[in-house]
């Protein structure tokens, strides 16, 4: 399969992905429209008026609430990590060498040029945040600068610059959003379930039993459908978001290589990363995702350390390793090395 190929195949199936996020959002606003005209005791001709108009207050909702992180995404993901934006004249000599690399892939990439951050960790790792081309950050780890030669940091800068140039940061950017959104509805249902069934009878003592049964039942039907939520659609959120991180790191190995026209540094510098065990400082952040390998935390290094590892175990079924965030080092070594046979 040829370079072209490949990065045809990836956008059809982050498209895919992004075509499943969307209808997991519709679903869930029209499952929140039936529970809000099921309370409402609306007559049958009038249920699926009110569920179809809160269901689309849901969309605008979900809408405004991933167009905010989407204009915003930069400071929330490089403030997330504590990055520092480099400039020119301020920067040191291994700083400077990592602003020229960027300059020399953003003429060949043609887009323009990203801020860049520094990262004050040791771990090996870089990722690109923003909303477009002309809006777009690369975060760049201490520990990278640290390990990598010119050309290794070439190739690994290479494939951040084409998350950038692909508009995987786009994808990205929103997905993170919408599943913070479902998982905050969850969360907002369960908390307003849990007091409507406990409080909303306080201060009622002089009302019919009928109603009392009614806020009872309105509470239990809104905190089992919150529990729903969070228990079924935050998961389903989670497991299309990190495919969609899958299929983005595929993606961009392969446009990396065809941006620098030379796989062997990019082979070089995962092989370097295999055999590296330093743990993260943000793991667990939200740029995690959007690394160029999957942070490792200390619960990682002690399991890797146990069993002679060189990452993480990945899961073996096809079902469980749609929670991998990215696609094992050894594969994506062996895809690039069939690109040079």
């Amino acid at each position: 399969m040829t370079i072209e190929e490949q990065i045809a195949k990836n956008k059809r199936n982050s498209t895919i992905v992004m075509i499943g996020f969307s209808a997991l959002v519709t679903v869930i606003g029209l499952f929140i429209g039936l529970l809000v005209g099921w309370m409402m005791d609306s007559a049958p001709e009038d249920l699926w008026k009110i569920t179809f108009i809160t269901a689309g207050g849901f969309l605008v909702a979900a809408a405004g609430y991933s167009l905010y992180v989407y204009y915003n995404t930069t400071s929330v993901f490089m403030g997330s990590v504590r990055g520092r934006k480099l400039e020119v004249e301020n920067a040191s000599l291994a700083e400077t060498q990592l602003l020229n690399v960027i300059d020399e892939l953003q003429i060949t990439a043609e887009i323009p040029v990203p801020e860049v951050y520094l990262v004050k960790d040791q771990e090996a790792n870089a990722f690109a945040t923003g909303r477009d081309p002309k809006h777009a950050a690369i975060g760049v780890n201490t520990g990278l600068l640290e390990m990598m030669n010119r050309e290794e940091l070439k190739s690994v800068l290479a494939h951040e610059m084409s998350h950038i140039k692909n508009y995987d940061i786009r994808s990205g950017s929103i997905t993170v959003a919408l599943t913070g959104f479902i998982a905050g509805v969850g969360y907002w249902l369960v908390e307003l379930g849990e007091d409507t069934l406990w409080f909303g009878n306080s201060g009622r003592s002089r009302r019919k039993n009928d109603d009392e049964k009614s806020s009872a039942m309105i509470g239990l039907v809104m905190l089992v459908g919150g529990w729903l939520i969070q228990l079924i659609g935050v998961p389903i959120a989670l497991m299309m978001q990190l495919a969609l991180s899958r299929q983005r790191e595929s993606l961009a190995d392969i446009s990396g290589v065809d941006m620098t026209q030379d796989p062997k540094g990019l082979i070089d510098a995962l092989t370097k990363l295999r055999e590296d065990q330093t743990p993260s400082s943000y793991a667990n952040s939200k740029a995690a995702t959007l690394c160029f390998r999957t942070p490792l935390s200390k619960k990682d290094v002690k399991e890797m350390e146990k069993e002679n590892l060189s990452e993480p175990k990945q899961h073996k079924f096809s079902l469980t390793n749609l929670l991998d965030t990215h696609p094992p080092l050894d594969e994506r070594i062996e895809r690039l090395r069939k690109l040079i046979e």
